[in-house]
Order: C-alpha cells, then structure tokens, then sequence
C-alpha cells in the first residue's frame, strides 16, 4: 500500500491455497484459528524476512493470482478464519453461477497489509475522509462478511461500519451481505419461527459506540464520520439500511427456497409465509405483505376449512395490513373474521381473542370512531385482567389504547387515570428505567399539557427525558426530540431562559446524530432563535410538545404481542372525531379533511384543515374543535402538488408538510394548492 491506496487483490485459486497451509500446518487446530492467529503464526512467519505483504510475496512467485480488486472484503478479525475463507469461496462460485465471466479478485486486508508493520499509523486524515472511500468506489464491489447472523460482530467493529458506509454511499457500488453456507439454514429456521430473529440485528447500529483494536484508528475513523454529512445519524442509519434490504432478500429467499423444493403446500410454508409478510409489513411494504398473508390464508383455508383455529392469524395479520395502509373497512371486515374463530376455537375468555378486539379497537381509533374503538379496548382489557392478571405488560397495553383514545377524545381525566394505571404496570413489571416506561410518561405528559396543566406536563416531559438519556443516550434523536418539546413547552410557560437550555440541548443532540442539514436540526434551531427573540419565522408551532408522543404512538404501533402482528400497543390515534365534515359554501372559507404525514415517520393522519382570519393555513383532530396547529402563510415558500398530483407539499423554513386526500375529503389537493398559492401571492 505504498501510494495509500486500496488497488490489487488475489485470485480465489490463492485464496484456497491459503486455506490448504492452514490445514496442511495446522491441521488440529486451523477450525479454531481467528484471523488474528492466521496473521501471527502463518503470515508474520513467512513475511517478516522481507518485512512486506503477504500479497507481494504471492506476486513474486505466483504473478497471475495477483491483479486489479474486484471486490473489497469487510470482516472482523475475531472471526474464525476458516469460516471468513469458505465465504469468499461461495461467494465466488455464485458468481460464476451468475454467469460472470469477470475473474473474482479480494482485496483481503490479511494479505493486502504488510502485517509486520502498523501501515495505518501515519496515515493523514485526508485518507481516511477521501482515499480510502474513492478506492472502495474504484474496486466496485464490497464483500461484507456476516456472522453469527444472532450477533453480527462487525456491527460492533469501527472499521467494518466504515468499508460499509463507504460502499453504500458511493453511488454505483455494490454491496454484498453473505453468510456462511452452514449458518443459512438456521438464519432460515429462525425467520419461520420469529420474525423478530432477523429485524433485533438492526437495533444493534451504533456507530458512536463501535471499537477497534487500534486506538489510533478508531479516532481517525471517528473523525471520519464526524466529519462526513450527517456524521453518526447517517452512518447508522445508512448501515441500517442496507440490512434492512438484506433481511427482506433474506426472509423472501427462504420462502421461495421452500417452494423450490414442493414443500409450498404445507403448515410449515403457511407459517413461513405468515412470517415473512409480518417483516414485509414492519418495512413498510403492505402491498407485498398482503400477497404473502393471502398465500398463507389460502392454505389454512384448504387444509382446516373457514373456521379452522390457524385461519385466524392470516386473518388477523390481513387486517393489520389493511390498517396500515388506511383501508378501514377492510381491515374491520378481516378482523371481525379472526375475531369469529378465535372466539369459536379459544372462547370468549382468551388473550389471543383479546389481540383481536384489541386490533379492532386500533382501526376504529384510525377512523375516528373512539367511542367504538373504545368498546374494543375495554373488551380486550376485561379479559386480559381476568386471564393475564392486573399486572402483565399486555393489562398495561390496554390502560394504555384506552388512554390514548380518551385523549383524542379530549376527556382528558379519563386519559390520565388509563395513562397511570399503565405506568403503576410499565414500572413494576419492566422497571422504572425501560423504554416503554418513558413513552407513558410521555403520554400523561401530552395530556396534561392539552388540558393545560404545563406543570405536570413538564414533570412528565422529564421523567420520559432522563429515561431516554439513561437507555439511549444523550446523542439520539429521541432524546434531542424529548428536549425540543420540553423546550416548546416551558417557552409556552414563559420561562425563556429554561426554554433556550432544552432547545440548544436539542439542537446539539440533532446536529450530532442525524447533522444540520436535518430537518429536526433546522427546526431546533429556528426556534431557538425565535425564543432568544431573534423574531425568524417559524412553521406556527405546528411541531407542538405532543409531536413525540405521537412519533411514539406511530412506532409502538407497530409492535405485537400475539400471534399475529397486534398494532394495538398504541394504535393511530391522531385521527378525525366521529363528527361529520361540515359541508362548504361558496360563502365559507375552504375546509376539509385531508391526511398529514407524521413528523418522524411516513404514516398519514387524517385532520380537519382551513384557513384561519388572521392568516393562517390551520389543521387539527376535530371540524368542530379550535385547530391546535397552524402555519404562518407568510413563512410558506412554496406549495405543490408531487408524485403524480397525490400529494401537497407545502414548504416552510426547515421543514415540508405533506398532505393527501382522505377519504372523506370533498375538496381536491389542486384546489388547495390553488387556494395557498393565491393567499401567499395576495400576502406578498
């Protein structure tokens, strides 16, 4: 590596004589060996004579398994490095499977450094920020190394978090997640029989807390992040990405694996099928997971007939589906379905029934219709306490749809006293300092802030707060998320001084994790200058100190705790009353229901939107409530229509709002962007 550069690799025919040496010197023991020991008893060895690489050993007395890299190697050096080799040997015959007649070449950092020397300690920064990424993009092709799937170490490894940000954010390069062979099958057990085995390797992305053998390293590759757009936030999220997209190609590989071999017929495929659209479904893609639950719901349907006790989960999972993609009457109709055979097979008294009513109250909520939705919830919580006992987390789910339905309902007591009795379960049952925990601190905190009681909100506010520092960190954006709204609202109390330290302690932990450019960053720092009395516009406190508890909601939804995936841990609650929309008059300013897209997420809600008197473009739960959000029509930059004219995007400093029509809009998004348009051209 004499000009720095990552540029030669060897041939697979060299990479399998290397793992002939080991067997031949080794033959007890080569199993065993990380790559580390191949490093110290094998390649030091042969090398330390001429104080070089293993590679310009290789070059002088084999030349032609030495030339230009096609495909850069990311692995951990605590890896067994008879396991490492095997890979890169399938990986190879794949390729040749693939028809590729491009010979195969590693860039192997074994073989690649002259391992008697520390080659990186000189190194300028420049290298790592730009060389070391350009010569990735100039190779092409980065070979990430995974194992044990259960517990990937290079998750855990600086070096390994950079060669694969590196890849991915260099446009045209691939990157290629591989396992051995011998751990497939049980990745592939795992997914039939918990999806959750596939997505829990996704929360284990934390740059900030990665190690190297080398501290010199670590600081450099630091630096690095640091320093590129978005530093930690972007990596993690960039890492993230990738194996969400590996998960997915792994879970839907298994299912066609299974049909390739005729068993797509039976139990065990339903069950797969049921599996894989639940992570399909946790991605986003409901499209995809419906066709994988109606595979599923077909062959429980052949082999168990309409009122079989393994219909109800496809069912269930259905009306999940359906759920999410703002289907409600869909979504009810395969609910009530599940809800007949669990009832008929498990009785009236049963958790899994529970589930069910549970599910439903969840689409009633997204519809509006709470005092239905509240029914549901009551119904599921009668029988959790009677089958589960007062004090299980599932009780504690219950208290909690209930509350949520209560707030939207704006009977705020009634919230508070559902909220605490979820909190007395949360603390006892999981402990005071546990993720869920902060999320029903920070429920009561919502409600009490709507009901006007900022004191106990920000008592609240805080208790959620120190929870999230304690279990995540200070540098994370829910935490940062946590401080911008404790800002709002002690802002809102009058407390200036308070309000500038939570939104500077925002403002850094957004800029540190997600960066500048971010939109949360922008709107901490927007606001925090118009808190020090700057006067700069900002998005007319549309982003309000419920905002997290909704981001909240929208992710609790998507947990379970029942066979099928259970939505109801929180539910959608950011919904229209049950109220109709009141008709316009040519005499009445435009209004209407249209869907708003969550801050942090890209689920839709649907609130009841006009134009206010003193110049406002306003939006809330309720055509008949005072609207509890609004944007400054003389701080919108533009409004427009996008993605084929289905939505509105509507652009303030720092931020995009995004609406779509709802279902009981009377009023096209043309004609409320018409309508913004002509209010911000008569302003100006």
């Amino acid at each position: 590596m004499a000009d720095q550069r990552l540029t030669h690799g060897v041939s697979v025919a060299a990479v399998r004589r290397f793992l002939g040496d080991l067997k031949r010197e080794f033959p007890d023991t080569y199993t065993e060996m990380t790559t580390e020991d191949a490093c110290k008893q094998l390649v030091v060895p042969r090398t330390r004579q001429d104080n070089c690489a293993y590679v310009e050993q290789l070059r002088k007395q084999s030349p032609e398994h030495v030339n230009k890299a096609t495909v850069f190697v990311s692995h951990a050096w605590r890896y067994k490095i008879a396991d490492v080799l095997n890979v890169l040997l399938e990986f190879a015959e794949e390729q040749v499977r693939k028809d590729d007649d491009q010979p195969v070449f590693f860039w192997f950092d074994l073989f690649m450094n002259n391992q008697n020397a520390n080659v990186t300690a000189n190194l300028p920064q420049e290298w790592w920020s730009t060389t070391f990424k350009q010569s990735i993009a100039n190779i092409g092709h980065v070979l990430l190394v995974l194992m044990p799937w259960r517990d990937p170490v290079p998750l855990t490894r600086a070096w390994c978090l950079w060669e694969i940000f590196c890849g991915i954010s260099n446009e045209g390069t691939e990157v290629t997640i591989q396992l051995p062979n011998s751990e497939e099958q049980a990745l592939e057990d795992a997914i039939r029989g918990s999806y959750t085995a596939v997505t829990d390797t996704l929360v284990r992305v934390q740059a900030e807390r990665a190690d190297a053998f080398n501290p010199h390293d670590k600081h450099m590759i630091f630096t690095a992040i640091q320093s590129w757009a978005g530093g930690f936030g972007a990596v993690n999220q960039a890492v993230k990405d990738q194996l969400r997209a590996w998960c997915l190609q792994k879970a839907v590989g298994a299912v066609e694996a299974m049909r390739a071999r005729g068993e797509d017929s039976t139990d065990a495929f339903a069950g797969l099928c049921g599996q894989v659209g639940t992570v399909l479904s946790q991605f986003g893609e409901h499209d995809r997971a419906v066709a994988y639950y109606e595979t599923a719901l077909a062959i429980r349907l052949r082999t168990e007939g309409e009122k079989g006790r393994n219909a109800a989960a496809p069912y269930g999972n259905l009306g999940n589906a359906y759920c999410s993609k703002g289907e409600h009457d869909k979504a009810i109709a395969y609910h009530e379905k599940a809800l007949a055979i669990r009832v008929e097979t498990l009785g009236e008294k049963h958790p899994s029934t529970a589930d069910t009513y549970d599910n439903l109250g969840t689409v009633y909520a997204s519809k509006g219709e709470y005092n239905k939705a509240i029914a549901y919830h009551e119904k599921a919580l009668a029988i959790r306490v009677e089958t589960l006992g007062e004090k299980h987390p599932s009780t504690a789910t219950s208290y909690n749809n209930l509350g949520n339905a209560y707030d939207d309902k704006g009977e705020y007591d009634k919230a508070v006293a559902y909220y605490e009795k979820a909190l007395t379960i949360k603390v006892e049952t999981l402990g005071e300092k546990h993720p869920s925990t902060a999320s029903t601190y920070n429920n009561l905190g919502n409600t009490y802030n709507n009901k006007g009681e900022h004191d106990r909100a920000v008592e609240c506010y805080e208790k959620a707060l120190a929870i999230k520092v304690n279990t995540l960190g200070e540098k994370h954006p829910s935490t940062a998320t946590s401080c911008f709204n404790i800002g709002l609202l002690h802002d809102k109390r009058g407390d200036k001084e308070q309000a500038c330290a939570y939104m500077q302690r925002a403002l850094d932990g957004y800029t540190s994790t997600v960066g500048p450019d971010h939109p949360d960053a922008r709107d901490a720092e927007c606001e925090l200058r118009r808190i020090r009395g700057n006067d700069e516009p900002d998005d007319g406190g549309a982003r309000t100190a419920a905002s997290l508890g909704e981001e909240e909601n929208e992710q609790k939804q998507q947990e379970g705790d029942g066979d099928d995936q259970v939505q109801a841990v929180a539910g959608q609650q950011d919904a229209a009353d049950e109220s109709e929309p009141q008709e316009r008059s040519p005499q009445q300013p435009l209004a209407g229901w249209l869907r708003k897209r969550g801050r942090r997420r890209a689920a839709f809600r649907p609130c009841w939107c006009k134009f206010d008197d003193d110049g406002h473009f306003a939006y809330g739960k309720s055509a008949s409530g005072t609207a509890k959000r609004r944007i400054p029509l003389s701080s919108v930059l533009s409004a427009e229509l996008a993605h084929g004219e289905e939505e509105l995007h509507v652009a303030v400093p720092g931020r995009t709002f995004v609406f779509r029509l709802h279902a009981r809009s009377d009023t096209s998004l043309a004609d409320w962007c018409t309508a913004i348009n002509s209010r911000i051209n008569a302003a100006t």
